[in-house]
């Protein structure tokens, strides 16, 4: 805090990237995403023609490089970035999935618990330990943690409602694994993890009975609006298709009734040394089919005695009365159906591009999107693939139209920030220990106002097709969803986090150094701290991989040229200054 105030009035009426600083440097500089995403570039959508165009082999440069290591992983380090070059875009994809995680989240929560002796088990706290750890860290996985990252904010659970860190983080590691899998097998492993089926409710859903009782329609609901097929029939671009100029729903309320009565009978599994407990009891998990240990990362199981036998009825599908209920067979028509609509090809590959790419991709991107995950079946590494190497998100013309990019959001900066700079970890780094002490960073006035799998709600942090209320984004057409969350509120708390955290470190306070668990190492740049300009193109290269743009670089320099610089102290708050400068910009802020 003291830093951004020690920066901010040297700014007065200078402008950042184009757009005014005012009184408050850096949270004008957030609102301007919000208000203006395009405000970097200029020109038009990408044309189908292009679009379609070879992306080259390899990086021409390290810029561009940074820009591919945006996309697929959690921000560039010299070493991914040197690996990108030498081997190639496709190679490098192919490495990365290939190799599997150097830990699971399942490991690292139950270690994270162990240090802490926590006796219940693993707890949120060690799911937000293990997800940075993993970020931060995880070299070998980074595509597979960051696309996994992207299907955690579609297949949505939280914390906030599912408290046993061992759920969460199988649910985190079963994400992880299927990055790579195919679509089918990955809708299955949401529908059946005991950590969605406690999220959407659907765990120890009933069959109807004569009571009234009738089964819950929640997941039923979800599945298809948010997992599958949308609300919206839909053309191979992802946009709507009319009927006298109305959007056509694509499912109705008897839908969500018929595939309701699919999801009966799911619950806890039965655990092999419960054998002789009746059903009832494996069910429900009563203490006499209690096995924490397996139950807690097992996929649910059928119970035919909840299950519904008669008919269902869903999207033009019918699952015929069953003589014996069988609740896996039911569910096999179901997910198969949603798996083969037409919708779901396009309404998940647009929302993939969304997640990793940019917010507005033009129609031939979609579609082309749309082609390689039906031709490959659904296959999510193979669309992964065609979503980096397409031209629309390789071609460095494209960073240049009005309609590019996105909004980054808020955590994805912060790892970014802590993946360039050196730092140590006094957990990370001590002895037997496997995970950052990171800490919650919900608060949105004071930090990011938002923590990994932490959402408010079942619709993520912000709707993929969100738009900003009276802004250009909105009177354009266009889509910003993580405009949704950056607000006057959310964009000075940012630049007051990130002001903390240089002067303070970030983390868990404690441990043996009494400090917060991450702290910065500003050595290597101290003896550039006298010459401003050379001191913030050394930090705009190690944060961008090239120098800030446009009138950002001069107005950076002024600021810093106007701190003393005699002391140590003074050039270490000349290095943290250039770098919050950074982290602030529109360059940083913004994906192109």
């Amino acid at each position: 805090m003291l830093l951004l105030a020690r920066v901010t009035p040297l700014l007065h009426r200078t402008t950042l990237a184009g757009l005014a600083w005012g009184k408050r440097a850096a949270m004008v500089a957030g609102m301007a995403v919000v208000l203006g995403l395009g405000a970097c570039g200029g020109g038009d959508s990408p044309s189908t023609s292009s679009s379609r165009e070879q992306a080259a082999a390899k990086p021409a440069s390290d810029s561009e490089a940074y820009r591919f290591l945006q996309q697929a992983s959690f921000g560039p380090t010299p070493t991914q970035v040197a690996r990108l070059r030498e081997v190639g875009y496709g190679p490098w994809i192919d490495e990365q999935f290939d190799a599997q995680p150097a830990l699971t989240h399942v490991q690292t929560v139950e270690a994270s618990a162990a240090a802490k002796a926590r006796s219940a088990g693993p707890s949120p706290d060690d799911i937000i330990y293990s997800w940075w750890t993993h970020a931060l860290r995880d070299e070998q996985a980074q595509l597979r943690h960051r696309v996994a990252f992207a299907l955690s904010e579609i297949f949505v659970i939280s914390i906030n409602n599912v408290g046993n860190g061992r759920t969460v983080a199988s649910y985190m590691d079963m994400l992880t694994r299927q990055s790579s899998g195919n679509y089918r097998d990955l809708l299955e492993g949401v529908a059946m993890h005991p950590a969605m089926g406690q999220y959407l409710s659907h765990m120890a859903n009933v069959k109807a009975d004569g009571s009234g009782r009738v089964p819950d329609e929640n997941f039923a609901r979800e599945v298809m609006q948010l997992f599958s097929i949308g609300l919206y029939d839909l053309d191979d671009s992802a946009q709507p298709k009319l009927i006298n100029g109305k959007p056509v729903e694509s499912y109705n309320a008897n839908d969500i009734k018929g595939l309701a009565r699919v999801f009966t009978g799911f619950s806890w599994m039965w655990p092999a040394s419960k054998s002789g407990a009746p059903w009832w009891k494996c069910f429900w998990r009563w203490n006499e089919c209690s096995d924490p240990n397996t139950q807690d990362i097992s996929p649910m199981q059928g119970y035919a005695e909840a299950h519904e036998a008669g008919v269902k009825q869903f999207l033009g599908v019918t699952v015929a009365t069953q003589s014996t209920a069988n609740p896996q067979a039911s569910l096999r028509v179901a997910l198969d159906t949603l798996a083969n609509h037409p919708n779901t090809a396009p309404f998940l590959s647009r929302q993939l591009i969304q997640r990793l790419v940019t917010s507005n991709p033009s129609n031939a991107y979609v579609a082309d999107i749309t082609r390689t995950f039906r031709q490959s079946n659904g296959n999510l590494r193979a669309v992964v693939k065609a979503i980096l190497l397409h031209d629309e998100a390789r071609r460095p013309a494209a960073a240049t139209l009005y309609s590019y990019g996105k909004l980054r959001e808020p955590v994805l900066r912060l790892a970014h920030l802590l993946r360039a700079l050196p730092h140590t970890s006094d957990r990370y780094l001590s002895s037997g220990s496997v995970f950052y002490a990171a800490i919650d960073t919900s608060d949105a006035a004071s930090s990011l106002g938002q923590t990994p799998m932490r959402s408010p709600s079942v619709f993520n942090f912000f709707r993929p097709g969100y738009r900003p209320p009276q802004s250009a984004i909105a009177a354009e057409g266009l889509v910003a969803p993580e405009a949704q969350i950056a607000t006057e509120t959310t964009a000075l708390g940012y630049a007051n986090f990130v002001s903390n955290i240089l002067e303070s470190g970030w983390g868990e306070w404690g441990g043996t150094m009494r400090r917060n668990d991450v702290q910065f190492d500003f050595n290597p740049w101290l003896g550039k701290a006298a010459t401003p300009s050379d001191l913030i193109d050394a930090i705009a290269t190690l944060m961008l991989g090239r120098p800030l743009s446009g009138t950002a670089r001069t107005t950076a320099i002024t600021a810093i040229d106007g701190m003393p610089k005699t002391t140590d102290a003074n050039k270490r708050q000349r290095v943290q200054a250039a770098v919050l400068l950074v982290a602030v910009s529109l360059d940083f802020m913004v994906q192109q």
